[in-house]
Formats: structure tokens, sequence, C-alpha cells
């Protein structure tokens, strides 16, 4: 009886031994598991951004998100013939190829970013919402006249100039925050439609003529030349359109 009493004590811290041991390595394949979980969901995380990167324009949706976010909740609202400031920088992604200042086309791209401030702060969006209505450019003409250069503040000031029954003209002037010039100005044309431009002002405005019409401001002389080379270059157009193939056998 004692010399079994004695073997069954002697096994007892073996038994032990084993069992921690079992338990030391349960705890290191755990951890390992939880390792490779990480590894693969980041892997699998940063697939889904590189594609997503490069099928969509990622951080234009979220400045414009942005922007939005901002002309709801943090800016004052302001009346539809005001200017609306809009601030920004010039930052590396926004080069062209010498690397010492702001792309061309990224010009076109900072006036959508502030027009979304614009059409917020001023009601605008909700109006043109209200209608089932919307907006959208259908000509801009840009002027350079100084360079933007890298990592330098700018503001861009917005405001309506001119409009007619169914368009909205839209001034942008790119101003640098060290010096006060105008680097660069954009008039942008917006069309309205299931909508009246007219009414859409009157709505926001409310000033009105003796005789109950909208009141709008007149019309800059750059806008009607604007205009009138437009209507010009539809006209143009149209003729290549109908005009007879070389070589046909119509007149």
């Amino acid at each position: 009886m004692f010399a079994t009493l004695s073997t069954t004590t002697s096994m007892t811290p073996a038994a032990g031994a084993g069992a921690a041991s079992d338990a030391h390595v349960g705890c290191g394949g755990g951890a390992g598991t939880l390792t490779i979980t990480a590894l693969t969901v980041a892997c699998v995380t940063l697939s889904v951004i590189v594609l997503a990167m490069s099928l969509i324009d990622l951080p234009y949706f979220f400045r414009s998100l942005f922007s939005y976010v901002s002309g709801t909740c943090f800016k004052k609202k302001i009346r539809a013939t005001e200017t609306a400031v809009y601030s920004s920088l010039c930052l590396t992604t926004d080069l062209d190829v010498y690397l010492s200042h702001m792309n061309n086309a990224r010009y076109l791209r900072e006036i959508d970013l502030a027009r979304i401030e614009f059409v917020l702060r001023t009601g605008m969006w909700h109006e043109l919402r209200r209608h089932d209505a919307l907006i959208f450019t259908i000509a801009s003409n840009v002027r350079y006249r100084k360079f933007v250069r890298t990592f330098s503040r700018y503001e861009i000031r917005t405001r309506i100039v001119y409009w007619d029954d169914v368009s909205l003209f839209f001034e942008h002037r790119f101003v640098s925050k060290a010096d006060g010039f105008v680097r660069a100005i954009v008039y942008n044309r917006q069309r309205v439609v299931n909508y009246s431009a007219n009414e859409l002002m009157r709505t926001l405005v409310g000033t009105k003529t003796v005789d109950g019409a909208i009141q709008r401001p007149e019309c800059p002389i750059e806008i009607h030349h604007w205009i009138q080379s437009n209507l010009m270059s539809s006209a143009n157009l149209r003729a290549e359109n109908t005009a007879p193939v070389a070589g046909s056998d119509d007149p």
C-alpha cells in the first residue's frame, strides 16, 4: 500500500509538467493564429484600398465629402448674391510634371469643391432637391495669370455674376493668401435642369422689379462675349455635322 502511494505521488509532478507544456503549446498556437489572421485582414484591406484607388478617385470623393460636411455643419449660411470663400493648399498630388506648381487641370477640380460649399451654404442645394432638379457644368473658361506654387496657401472666392433663363454663371477667383494676388480666374456655366434658373434665383434672393420679374445683375462684358463665343462654336459644329461628306453623291 505504501509503495503504491509512493509511486502515485512521484508520478503527479510529471503529469503536471506535461499538462503545463501542453497549455504552453496551446497558447503559443493561439497567438500564432491571431497573428496570421491579423496579417490576412491587413493584406485584404490594403488590396481593397489599392483596387478602389485604381478604379475610383478616392481623394476627390473624400474631399467632396469634407466640403459637404463643412458647408452643411461648420460654415455660416450666406445669400446667393454673396461671395463664398474656400481655403486650400497646393499639395504634391496637385503638381504638374515640373513639380513646382499646380497642374492646370487641378483648377477645375478645386472649383468643384468650392462650388459644393457654395450651393450648400446658400440653400441652393436644398431648393434644387425640393424640385427634383440639378445643375451641371456645360462650359468653363480659365485664365491662368500666375503659378500657384507648391505648398502655397490660397483661397477660392466664388460668386454668381450672372444668370439667364436656364443657366447660372459662376466666377471663381484663385487668390494667394501670401500677397492677395489673383492667380487665376475661372468662369463656369451651370445648366439648371428640371427647374428655371430665374425661379431658382428668385426663391434664393427674393429681389423683384416693379412688374414682379426677378432683377438680374447686368451681364459682365466678358461673360457676354463668352456666351457669343459659345454660340458661334455651337453653330460651327452644327454646320460640320450637316455638311456633305467629301466624295459622296450628296450635293
